[in-house]
């Protein structure tokens, strides 16, 4: 029998999208919207990614959420909150063809969360869409992504004796590449992806505890555009950032 584990931790929703879109209303960013988890096997671990809405408005707003991408890995699941919770497969609350959610003018809650339910390893990746069901063309979204365990990430020895991050390979590359990378001795490492202006677009290792040795981990461009991007290491003593060229 698997143990169920709850993860409740208040996770945000950042919106990049133009303001002119979210105009009249917004979410309260609570903390990352990327998370990760260790694995624990035989467990079911539940992830809550919670926000506050606001109607910054000065009428009352009617709202749905769209669920407009789900994008998981065996034995993943989500499901939409909004003071009660929908079915996995329902991908628009409140239901079609029942009242839209409403904000009076200056108000805001926290009744909007979505939950990951996660057996195994893996990366979840879902894009929710709250948009004003009287004028759909003004919404805010955001991409919710759960990582539990390490994905793609291989040591290849437990031998090291100074800190290095090598260059990726190949270079260019479309659409995966490698990126190998050394610690001399147990500790924390983070390794993420940057985009040309300093956006982080991918967490790699996020604050893992390693053991000593020689480490190679995969990225995939697939969902990027062709274009410069940065990788970054990062431990207790030891910082490097290396160039990658994705090419389509």
């Amino acid at each position: 029998m698997k143990n169920v584990i709850y993860l409740f931790i208040l996770v945000s929703i950042f919106f990049t999208i133009e303001k002119i879109k979210a105009q009249g209303f917004t979410y309260t960013p609570l903390g990352p919207t990327y998370v990760q988890y260790p694995y624990i096997p035989d467990s079911l671990q539940i992830v809550k990614h919670q926000a506050i809405v606001r109607n910054t408005s000065s009428s009352s707003l009617n709202f749905r959420f769209a669920r407009i991408l789900n994008d998981l890995p065996p034995g993943f699941e989500t499901q939409m909150c909004y003071d009660l919770c929908y079915a996995p497969f329902v991908d628009t609350i409140s239901l079609p063809g029942d009242p839209p959610y409403n904000i009076p003018p200056g108000h805001q809650d926290t009744l909007f969360y979505i939950d990951f339910t996660c057996v195994g390893q893996g990366l979840g990746t879902s894009i929710v869409r709250m948009y004003n069901t009287d004028n759909p063309s003004l919404y805010v979204q955001d991409t919710f992504k759960v990582q539990i365990g390490n994905v793609g990430i291989t040591p290849i020895s437990t031998i090291a004796e100074s800190y290095s991050l090598s260059q990726n390979y190949p270079n260019p590359f479309n659409p995966s590449t490698v990126i190998d990378f050394t610690i001399p001795f147990a500790q924390t490492v983070s390794l993420k992806v940057y985009d040309i202006l300093g956006n982080e677009i991918s967490n790699l290792v996020n604050n893992e505890k390693l053991v000593s040795g020689k480490y190679k981990i995969n990225f995939s461009g697939s969902k990027l555009s062709s274009g410069i991007y940065y990788y970054t290491i990062k431990t207790e003593n030891f910082i490097d950032t290396k160039k990658m060229i994705l090419v389509k």
